[in-house]
C-alpha cells in the first residue's frame, strides 16, 4: 500500500526532470527502444529485471563510466557499464516499461531519477555515490524497496561512511575539485554510527526454500572496508537451485550471468562480508 501511495507522485516527479546535460549516442536510442519495444510482447507475469539484465549479457566492463568530463552529465551508455551503472541501466529500462513508455526520453527521465538524490541532477554531489544513500532514496521515491531485514537469517551492522571524502584522490572530481570535498563530508554526515541489515555470506549456500532472495533481486555485496558499506552490485538468478550473480565483472571485462555460486564467488574474498537484497517494487 505504501508503494502504491508514493506512484502518481514518483510519476510526476519524472515528468519535470531532464533539465540537465545529457551524454548519450543515438545507438544507444535505437538499443532502448528496442529493448523496450521487446518487453511490451513479454506475457504479463514475465521478470522484466532479468529480461532486461540478460539482454546486456557480454556487454563491456568499464570502470567510473560516470566521470569522464568535469561537468556532471547524465551519462547514459548501453554498450558500456560498471557494476552500478548496470543495475541503473536494467532497472531504469524496467521502471520506463512499468510505467507503459517505450521511447527514449521517458528512459532518461527514469535514469535520471535512479541515479540522482530526489531524482535531479545538480552536480557531482547529488548522484547517489555510496549504495545504502542510493537504496534509501530510490526506496522514499518508491522505486525500490530493501527486504534484507525481513529475511530470517539477517544481521546487524552498523555504518560509518567516509571513504570518498578520506581518498579523494582515487575520485577524479573530488581530486580535481578539493572544494567540494566539504560537501560530500556533509552528505556521509548523515550515514555515521547507522545501522542496517545484512545478510551474512556464509548463509548464501542454501536453496531456494531457505532463502527468500527473488529472481531478479538486486544484490548488494556488503565489504569490511573501512568507510565503506558495498563493494559490488548485480542481480539475484537461481540456477539448478543455487543462488548466482548476473553483474558487470572486473574481472571477465564484461556482463556476465557468473557459473560459480554466489556463495563460492564471495566465500574467499576477504573483503565481502555478504549481502542486502532490494527488490524492484513492481506494484
Amino acid at each position: 500500500m505504501y508503494m502504491r501511495k508514493l506512484h502518481p507522485w514518483l510519476l510526476g516527479m519524472i515528468l519535470g526532470l531532464m533539465s540537465c546535460m545529457v551524454s548519450a549516442s543515438e545507438n544507444d536510442s535505437i538499443k532502448v527502444g528496442d529493448l523496450l519495444q521487446k518487453a511490451s510482447l513479454l506475457p504479463a507475469d514475465s521478470c522484466r529485471i532479468l529480461f532486461f539484465a540478460k539482454s546486456l549479457l557480454g556487454v563491456s566492463y568499464v570502470a567510473n563510466t560516470l566521470d569522464e568530463t568535469d561537468e556532471e552529465a547524465l551519462v547514459v551508455y548501453l554498450d558500456k557499464v560498471d557494476c552500478t551503472t548496470f543495475v541503473e541501466t536494467v532497472l531504469a529500462l524496467s521502471l520506463t516499461d512499468k510505467n507503459g513508455k517505450s521511447d527514449f526520453g521517458s528512459y532518461k527521465q527514469a535514469l535520471q531519477c535512479i541515479r540522482y538524490r530526489n531524482g535531479k541532477q545538480a552536480g557531482y554531489v547529488s548522484r547517489l555515490h555510496y549504495f545504502s544513500d542510493w537504496i534509501k532514496d530510490n526506496e522514499q521515491k518508491g522505486i525500490v524497496h530493501e527486504r534484507t531485514g525481513e529475511l530470517g537469517l539477517a544481521v546487524s551492522q552498523v555504518l560509518n561512511l567516509d571513504f570518498m571524502s578520506t581518498h579523494p584522490d582515487n575520485y577524479r572530481q573530488l581530486k580535481n575539485n578539493p572544494s567540494i570535498i566539504s560537501q560530500m563530508i556533509e552528505i556521509e554526515g548523515r550515514w555515521k554510527n547507522v545501522p542496517v541489515s545484512y545478510l551474512p555470506k556464509s548463509c548464501l549456500n542454501v536453496s531456494p526454500e531457505e532463502l527468500d532472495i527473488r529472481n531478479g533481486d538486486i544484490i548488494a555485496i556488503t565489504t569490511n572496508i573501512k568507510g565503506l558499506d558495498v563493494v559490488h552490485t548485480g542481480f539475484a538468478c537461481w540456477m539448478d537451485g543455487k543462488l548466482h550473480l548476473l553483474h558487470a565483472s572486473s574481472v571477465m571485462k564484461k556482463v556476465i550471468l557468473d557459473p560459480q555460486s554466489l556463495f563460492d564467488y564471495s566465500k574467499n574474498k576477504k573483503a565481502h562480508t555478504g549481502v542486502r537484497v532490494i527488490s524492484f517494487s513492481s506494484l
